[in-house]
Parts: C-alpha cells; structure tokens; sequence
C-alpha cells in the first residue's frame, strides 16, 4: 500500500530526507521543499509517490484536491501492476499545470514554485492543456530569470520521471507573497480606474442580462475588460491600476491579487450549494488577504444548454446539471444601482 510520510517520520528518515532539497527566500520566511529523486506522478493531481511507495501530502495536498484514493488496496494493485509500463522523463522540474487550463490554478497554486528552481538550463514540465498565453506569460517569466528553458507537455496519465525535481505546494498567504515579490506590475494613471470584467467568452457563469449592465456601468464610468482579449501581464497591469472592480465569479477574480489594499471588489455570485463553501469563499478570502473591500452581488442563475468539451471531460455530468457554479448568471439590476 501507499504510505504517506508525516513531516516527522520524513525528518527522522535520512534516505528520505537526502531526497529533498531545499529552497529559501530569507526576507519572505518561506522555505520550498523540491523533491528531487525517481518517482511517479499523475499530471491532474500532481501527486508524487517514491519508488519504494512513499508519498508527502504534507507537501503535496493543494485546495479542492481529493487524493484519499491513493490509498485504497484498489488503486496500489492497478499501480503495481502498471508501473513499469509508463512512459519515463528524466532530468525534469515538474512545475505541472491545471489540466483543465482554470487561470486562478496555474496562477496561485503551481506558478509560484518556479521561482526556487535553481539552475539555469531546464526542462520545464506542463500540461499540454495549458493555453498559449499561459506559456507566454510563463516564458517571459523564465527569460527575466535568465533561464533557458524547453517545455515538455504531459498529457493526462501516470508517469515515472528519473532523477527530476518537484517542489512543493504552498499555502496561499506565501503562494501570494511570492507572486507580489516577483511579479511587479507597472502604475499607470492612464489606467481606467473603474472596471467590469465580462466573460462573455466563456461557457457558465456568464451574465444573460449583461446588455442591461454594460449599459448602466458604462454609464457610470466603468470601462469593460474582457481578459481574453489581453495578456496576462496587461491583466495584472489593469487589476493593479484599479480601484473599484465587478466581476462575475471566475478564475479571471485571482487577479485582485495585485490590487492596491483598499480597492473595492464587486463580486457578481450564483447562490452555492452547502458543499461548495470553498468555492463560495475563494474571492473574499483573496480580498481578506490583500486587505481589499469586499462585496458580493447574489444572482439568480440559468442552466447552461450545452457545456463545453473541456468541462465534460473532467467535470461529472450530475455536477454540471446540478451545481449553480456551472451555470449562467441573470444580475438584479437594481443591484448595481447604488455602486458609484
């Protein structure tokens, strides 16, 4: 069976201390633990396990990630039995990616680990599925690092790398203390200091009634963003420039990250199912965070006709029917009236 290690049992095992390396910024206070060594891992939960069947959830447990099943008797034979079939990487940092490309993941939850890579020349490991801007905004990281770099996709399977690094997963305090550190956003007065973030280009949660909202936000000196129509870097330009934000609920809201502390967040939010809390939280607790102004605007909603493929394919169908997360949104107009 797969045993996971606590931090105890790690340190007072020296063949499985000499398989870490350590990673530290003094003036933040946060230490990376990169897992550099032979082991297996999948490419959705990012889930590493030794080859004498050693894992470290302490390390590698990120938010909404259920990986109890690691554990079962089930799931160790298929393992055993498969292991020494899958395809083989070596001499990769596996920074990994959402495979199913969601922005808030690839920025708070994997993006900031790059930052304890060491080296100079490396073979950087991502999901195939990550979008072209994505990679992007990740290459112009690595060349003001003056890293070279080659990407290696991964697809969804089970791998065995050799001799290969895995740093760790952070809580989201230091995820976003590493991101502020590095990632330092240009102050443009030009900048509209009102905005509203449309997602008039995504499947779920996108405003039915937004025609009405436009107009009345326009009239109020918003300006309207659609993210997909700016690079990442001009995204945190926008959001750091600005003081009062409405947006529906969307990964697109990690941005309010780079927010000045007492910008004024408008969240635009279906009514969640008690088993959603976390998804319910994740825009205020950014807000509570960064010292930000929180507000919510509660919505009816609207199923969704035909979810996209992407969303099929990692999504259970019961929860794309019947989660209010995964569909449209009808804005009480009123609502927005009294919001200068």
């Amino acid at each position: 069976m797969i045993h996971d290690l606590s931090i105890t049992e790690i340190k007072k095992n020296k063949s499985i201390t000499n398989h870490f390396v350590n990673g530290k910024f003094s003036n933040l206070s946060i230490n990376c633990n990169i897992l550099k060594s032979n082991f297996y891992s999948d490419s959705f939960y990012y889930f590493p396990i030794t080859e004498n069947n050693k894992t470290f959830s302490t390390f590698y447990s990120r938010e909404l990630n259920n990986t109890s099943h690691f554990y079962s008797k089930k799931f160790y034979e298929d393992f055993t039995n498969n292991r020494h079939s899958l395809k083989s990487f070596k001499d990769l940092f596996l920074l990994g990616s959402n495979s199913g490309n969601n922005y808030y993941s690839n920025l708070i939850q994997f993006l900031p680990r790059i930052f304890f890579n060491k080296k100079t020349n490396i073979k950087i490991a991502i999901h195939r599925n990550s979008s072209i801007k994505y990679r992007k905004f990740l290459s112009s990281i690595l060349k003001s690092l003056k890293i070279e770099f080659t990407f290696v996709f991964l697809d969804d399977d089970f791998y065995y790398f050799v001799d290969s690094e895995f740093p760790q997963f952070f809580n989201i305090n230091d995820s976003i203390k590493i991101l502020k550190k590095f990632l330092n956003p240009n102050t443009n007065v030009e900048k509209s200091k009102k905005i509203y973030v449309t997602r008039e280009d995504s499947n779920y949660r996108k405003i039915i009634n937004e025609g009405d909202v436009v107009t009345l936000l326009r009239e109020k000196g918003y300006r309207v963003i659609n993210p997909q129509l700016y690079e990442i870097e001009e995204q945190i330009e926008i959001f750091s420039n600005a003081e009062k934000i409405i947006a529906p609920h969307g990964s697109n809201l990690a941005n309010i990250i780079f927010c000045k502390p007492g910008t004024e967040i408008f969240e635009i939010s279906p009514s969640f199912r008690d088993n959603e809390k976390i998804l319910e939280d994740r825009y205020l607790n950014l807000s509570l965070i960064n010292d930000l102004k929180y507000n919510k605007i509660t919505s009816d909603t609207v199923d969704v006709e035909n979810h996209s493929a992407l969303a099929k394919k990692y999504i259970h169908n019961n929860v794309l029917s019947q989660s209010n997360y995964y569909k449209n949104l009808i804005v009480k107009i009123q609502e927005l009236n009294n919001i200068t």
